[in-house]
């Protein structure tokens, strides 16, 4: 390489770390900058924390003292006790109770009575006898207003005083002036505490010129000067500044120099004759400010010289090697566009700040045969001609992507799902039609889809995941059809399918675990509106707490069989509650469970319940089994067989949902059962419809029934006037909500028997 090259490649080397040294440098500046200003706006705060509290504490102390005041004045209000000739030894007690250095009473153009503290109380005094600042007291209380004095020299004492005054009512009319007058130590027992700023400030109290009225004994400044103006200490133009602020009642922060160093201070207004708090950092603005920027500077320096030294050696195979890093890392291989993770980072960029992103996932029907029959190359041209077209149709902010094989993905916007699925289809009719695998057009090329909608998308912004896993679910019921077409992705039937996936795939441990749990329905008996029997109905309770109902694994167990071993489960159930009532003394009563068609001809079903009502030692007539109408249909003679060997043990035959499906009165003549359940149905057609027909069916069926000897029970009881319509057709019972919903076994007892006695059948 000549010379020359390698120069200028190092001038070029050389300029990156210059331009890099510069930024950190600039950095660095920057963030000593904000350190300073964090620094000074942190100060600030506690400084105006700090003068909020001490103001608190000096209007509390002036509060108080007017309260002390006001008793005071409500006192003479109500009583004659200024015309008593104890009321100077009154005053003179209260002056020394509160730590008065006076108190003076002054009626209305009349002389008054002044206590000082430590020497004998006066009577009869003059307002004209006192300082001109008290009598501008006395006048002005006088004349209604409540009065705190700014402070002044006592002629008394030979100390700064301020005086409260308040005026002295009765019946609406003021009658003299109470006042009290304090030293100058109240303030400065508040303001000469070492705790201000953790002990690194310090308050004084002036007035609107500047002058100090207190000075804290930890100043800064300890010359012996007048005002916050005398001498070098602010600049011209911050002196007019704050002298503008005082005069305008303003807060402002400021700073000055004393001896070389520069201390922030805040004058706050205290809201009491002009008064101001001025409260000064006493710790020196800089001196832990440029310890920080010191460490920043080593500490950037240290990084500059890494840098340089890092620029030097990697900078060559950094940038060799970045473009196929970057291939490898976000580029499909086969077809040079966006891979999975590519098109999930951009998806991440974009989901959540659009609310019209539908995610699609896109397949091809059978493409492993095309792999099989037409061999990996003209499959993977296939792949490539697919992206090609689907990149083709898409918009400036769209975006696709190839998973693996034959999946791929895209983005379309839209917020109508209707009309992005038919653009949708559009476009892969374009790709199927386009989509030649071999040179005749002999092999049809057919794609499915799946879509998350942007409103689903819109519902969980963040789930990027969630929106792909979606997709898929989408795109896999997408499969089923078997011919080129969009699934949008349904919400509930994919709830749906996850609850029947987790029924199927638990129910045996389920089972096992006696996560089935037997909740019961009263039957009351109409003649005498007392219990008369009681459903037993299935929940299930999963260790993740979430009960699932009958509707969503029953008929699932129904499909695959595994209702022969519930329905048994839930007659041990049963026979486990009545032997439990029957143990602790309680008389029980009987309980119906339902039987599937499937159990209801198993070879070993009546052997199954033997065992079952011998192992709990009950009396079989407790049980009643339920069976559907339906079954009926099918071999009625079989049925009446079964039914009459139930009976000789002793069990109770029920045929549930009469009238919900094939109803046939001929059905009633056929089996000989003990019970029917008409439906719900029937009740709600005759009081929700008014439908008089139905009646007239229904009190037919009654009348059929008890001729027959049939026991009558009617479902779905909701209000008084059900019971009362099924009462006078002649019905023998009633279920449903109006009596009680499904319950547990403990409540069950407890309702109906008494919780003492639902305790001990729970043990």
């Amino acid at each position: 390489m000549e010379e020359n090259q390698i120069q200028a490649r190092l001038r070029h080397v050389a300029g990156i770390i210059l331009i890099a040294v510069l930024l950190l440098l600039a950095v660095g500046i920057g963030v000593a900058a904000f350190l300073v200003n964090s620094m000074v706006e942190v100060t600030n705060s506690q400084m105006r924390a700090e003068t909020e509290e001490y103001k608190s504490r000096l209007n509390k102390q002036i509060s108080s003292d007017f309260q002390i005041l006001t008793t005071m004045s409500s006192f003479l209000e109500f009583s004659d006790v200024e015309q008593a000739d104890n009321f100077a030894r009154i005053l003179d007690e209260s002056s020394l109770r509160n730590d008065f250095v006076t108190m003076a009473y002054f009626p209305v153009d009349n002389t008054g009575i002044v206590a000082i503290l430590g020497d004998p109380v006066r009577t009869s005094v003059q307002v004209t006898d006192m300082q001109p600042e008290v009598q501008d007291v006395v006048y002005r209380t006088w004349n209604g207003e409540t009065v705190l004095s700014y402070l002044f020299e006592s002629e008394l004492t030979r100390e700064k005083i301020f005086v409260y005054g308040i005026p002295v009512e009765k019946n609406g009319q003021v009658v003299g002036s109470l006042i009290a007058s304090d030293q100058l130590e109240i303030f400065s027992d508040i303001l000469s505490g070492d705790t201000v700023l953790g002990g690194n400030g310090h308050i004084h109290m002036i007035n609107t010129e500047g002058r100090f009225l207190i000075r804290s004994q930890n100043a800064i400044v300890q010359e012996d000067i007048e005002t916050i103006f005398e001498g070098p200490y602010f600049s011209d133009e911050e002196a007019e500044r704050v002298q503008a602020a005082l005069a305008a009642q303003e807060t402002i922060y400021t700073s000055f120099r004393y001896k070389g160093h520069s201390y922030q201070a805040l004058l706050q207004p205290v809201g009491i004759n002009n008064w101001y708090m001025l409260c000064v950092n006493s710790m020196q603005e800089s001196s832990g400010i440029y310890r920080i920027v010191m460490v920043i500077a080593v500490t950037f320096a240290g990084a500059l010289l890494l840098m340089v030294i890092l620029l030097t050696y990697g900078y060559r195979l950094t940038r060799h090697s970045n473009q196929e890093l970057h291939a490898m890392a976000f580029q499909d291989p086969l077809t040079g566009g966006d891979n999975l993770r590519s098109f999930m980072l951009r998806l991440t960029e974009t989901m959540p700040q659009s609310g019209d992103v539908n995610v699609v996932a896109l397949n091809v029907h059978q493409f492993k045969f095309i792999n099989e029959i037409f061999g990996r190359e003209r499959a993977d041209r296939l792949l490539c001609h697919i992206h090609q077209q689907l990149s083709g149709h898409l918009l400036p902010e769209e975006f696709c992507c190839r998973d693996n094989a034959d999946r791929f993905f895209a983005v379309l916007r839209g917020t109508d799902a209707g009309q992005v699925a038919e653009r949708l289809n559009q476009i892969v009719e374009e790709i199927c039609r386009t989509a030649l695998v071999n040179h005749s057009s002999d092999y049809r090329v057919m794609m499915y889809c799946g879509m998350l909608s942007a409103a689903e998308c819109a519902a969980a912004p963040q789930d990027i995941n969630g929106a792909m896993t979606r997709a898929l679910f989408a795109l896999e019921r997408a499969k089923n059809a078997n011919l080129s077409t969009v699934w949008i992705y349904d919400a509930e039937l994919h709830k749906k399918e996850e609850i029947d996936n987790y029924v199927q795939s638990h129910m045996h441990q389920a089972l096992q675990d006696r996560e089935f749990c037997m909740y019961l329905q009263p039957k009351i008996d109409l003649r005498t509106g007392r219990l008369g029997g009681a459903e037993a109905l299935v929940r299930w309770l999963p260790g993740n707490g979430r009960m699932l109902y009958p509707d969503q694994f029953i008929p699932l167990f129904e499909a695959n069989g595994f209702s022969v071993s519930l329905d048994l489960y839930m007659v041990d159930c049963a026979c486990r509650q009545l032997r439990a009532w029957m143990d602790q003394g309680i008389e029980p009563v009987p309980l119906s469970v339902n039987q599937s068609k499937l159990l209801f001809f198993e070879a070993d079903y009546i052997p199954k319940l033997q065992q079952i009502i011998q192992q709990y030692n009950i009396p079989a007539h407790w049980i009643t089994l339920e069976i559907l109408e339906g079954l009926a249909l099918e071999n009625a003679e079989e049925l009446n067989a079964r039914i009459e060997q139930l009976r000789k043990i002793g069990f109770h035959i029920s045929m549930d949902d009469f009238g919900s499906g094939y109803s046939s009165l001929n059905t009633l003549s056929r089996l000989h059962i003990d019970e029917l359940k008409l439906d719900r149905g029937f009740l709600m057609e005759v009081v929700n419809q008014g439908n008089i027909r139905s009646r007239i069916i229904m009190e037919q069926v009654v009348q059929m029934a008890k001729r027959l000897g049939i026991c009558v029970v009617v479902e779905g009881v909701e209000t008084q006037e059900n019971e009362e319509l099924i009462r006078t057709l002649g019905c023998d019972f009633g279920q449903g909500y109006y009596y009680s919903k499904p319950i547990d076994t403990d409540a069950f007892t407890a309702r109906f028997w008494g919780a003492d006695q639902g305790k001990q059948a729970e043990k």
